[in-house]
């Protein structure tokens, strides 16, 4: 159910032509979350002179062509018979885009599918649905020469549109007047009569140059977690942050020479249009995917039991199967740790599938050397290629994880991302992990044991059950780590002996 190896053989590529950039992704395969093998991009600005004269201009034609030619080289080199091209605004607007076709066709061998601009909506919010199954709000997907938005409610995309407002349109018919800009996007804005039902929910926002923003203003906070997918933040610091950056000239962009000069130069008109959307739908938060056109063309492609799994959870299953001894044990060691957490909580179906994925991932370094396994383990839930996680989610996991491996709170590879989480939070992801911790000593890797041992909890103990038959397991070190786990809940650990619980006859 989970593959855990990708094949060359099952490698596919999508070529992603835009207005700014041409890129080429190669996917591990029609997988529920496909590894990416490779990516790379090149900003040929084939929609930079589109909003003026119409045609793209031969320089950029030229550069996409080389650009096209290197990517299927590549593919061919790697063996990926499956490629996807695929073309929006530039192409689907331009008076000179079919000849482009057929010039690409010619030279490069590519066959080019022209994505119309509601489609392209529809495909960018799944992906965005793929990565963030239960998004509500408004998806809004900034190319160079379109902005696409699309209403997504629990799962479904309901209404899409492609408006002719990328950065390089705008500024080819308005140059950089930030007024004029304004005014025209309000009009446009003002024509979609469905944007009024996503009042007050998250703006997801997807595009290179809003994506960038949200780095340059993560950098500028020094936020503790720089992963782009799942950062969010309120509407109210995303729209001061982009008044100021639409004022400034992008060599003077703080942080801003990261940034290539193209990516640079369309910022503070994309910071316009961002401020605009936020405004136009009051929205709660702006929510970073990484996830767009690419992935939604091959989420349209997986079959329904398989776009109906949980992403995260997937990605835990495959990373058990590759790295952990007994991933066959999360299942046992959940419910076994369930009594630990009965009280009331806001989202209790999020934080159980926390609670399974910590169970999934609690030896994923093992193969570590042993004074570094809780750092290894932290690394990986911080850093690795997750989705449907915000950063607090990642927090949550690397607490719970550090403490399964016995690290200090304050250690520094997990201190810096405890800001992160509330004081409830923070303990309740060492309760996890300690339960976790003490669970692998009692078992010994075994399962037997947490099958007829229990945990109870009452006012002022934290119980421990086994079977007399198994009283030889629950020694000095077990009771150590049963202690470690009463503390963070507050009260008095005990081991008892139940005559109700009974060895199992073989």
């Amino acid at each position: 159910m989970f593959e855990a190896v990708a094949h060359v053989d099952q490698y596919l590529a999508v070529i992603d032509i835009g207005s700014n950039s041409v890129r080429l992704v190669v996917f591990s395969g029609l997988r529920r979350v496909p590894d990416i093998i490779f990516n790379e991009k090149m900003m040929c600005g084939l929609g930079s002179e589109v909003g003026s004269t119409g045609r793209m201009g031969k320089a950029q034609i030229k550069l996409a062509i080389s650009t096209l030619k290197r990517f299927k080289a590549l593919c061919d080199q790697m063996d990926v018979k499956n490629i996807h091209a695929i073309a929006t605004a530039a192409v689907r607007d331009a008076k000179n885009g079919a000849a482009f076709v057929r010039l690409v066709k010619r030279e490069c061998g590519l066959d080019i599918t022209i994505i119309e601009g509601e489609e392209e909506g529809r495909l960018s919010a799944s992906g965005v649905l793929s990565g963030e199954p239960n998004a509500t709000g408004l998806m809004g997907d900034l190319g160079g020469g379109s902005l696409e938005l699309a209403q997504m409610r629990e799962g479904e995309v309901l209404h899409t549109v492609s408006l002719p407002i990328g950065p390089l349109r705008l500024m080819s018919r308005f140059g950089v007047n930030r007024r004029d800009i304004r005014r025209f996007l309000r009009q446009e804005f003002a024509k979609i009569d469905w944007l009024k039902d996503c009042s007050g929910q998250n703006l997801y926002m997807v595009g290179g140059a809003w994506r960038n923003i949200a780095k340059l203003m993560m950098r500028e906070k020094s936020n503790p977690l720089p992963i782009l997918h799942g950062y969010r933040s309120s509407r109210r610091e995303f729209t001061d942050y982009c008044r100021r950056l639409s004022r400034l000239r992008p060599q003077d962009i703080p942080f801003g020479g990261s940034l290539t000069e193209a990516r640079r130069e369309v910022l503070p008109v994309a910071a316009i249009i961002m401020a605009e959307v936020l405004a136009v739908i009051r929205a709660r938060n702006a929510v970073v995917s990484t996830y767009g056109l690419r992935e939604g063309f091959l989420f349209d492609k997986l079959e329904t039991d398989t776009r109906q799994m949980d992403p995260f959870i997937f990605t835990c299953h495959v990373l058990a199967a590759e790295r952990c001894r007994f991933p066959e044990h999360s299942e046992t060691i959940y419910e076994w740790t369930r009594p630990l957490f009965q009280r009331k909580i806001e989202d209790p179906a999020h934080r159980d599938k926390l609670h399974h994925a910590i169970c999934l991932l609690g030896d994923i370094a093992w193969r570590g050397h042993p004074d570094f396994r809780a750092e290894k383990a932290v690394e990986t839930v911080l850093h690795g290629h997750f989705v449907g996680l915000t950063h607090r989610d990642r927090a949550y996991l690397a607490v719970a994880l550090n403490q399964a491996y016995g690290a200090a709170i304050d250690a520094p590879h997990v201190a810096h991302i405890l800001p992160l989480l509330n004081i409830s939070e923070l303990l309740e992801a060492r309760m996890m992990g300690a339960a976790l911790r003490l669970a692998q000593r009692l078992s010994g890797g075994a399962v037997t044991a947490l099958t007829v041992s229990r945990l109870r909890v009452s006012k002022s103990k934290l119980l421990l059950g086994v079977p007399r038959a198994y009283k030889d397991i629950t020694n000095e070190v077990v009771l150590k780590r049963l202690t470690q786990l009463s503390q963070l809940m507050g009260r008095r650990p005990v081991i008892e002996f139940p005559k109700d619980l009974r060895v199992p006859s073989s």
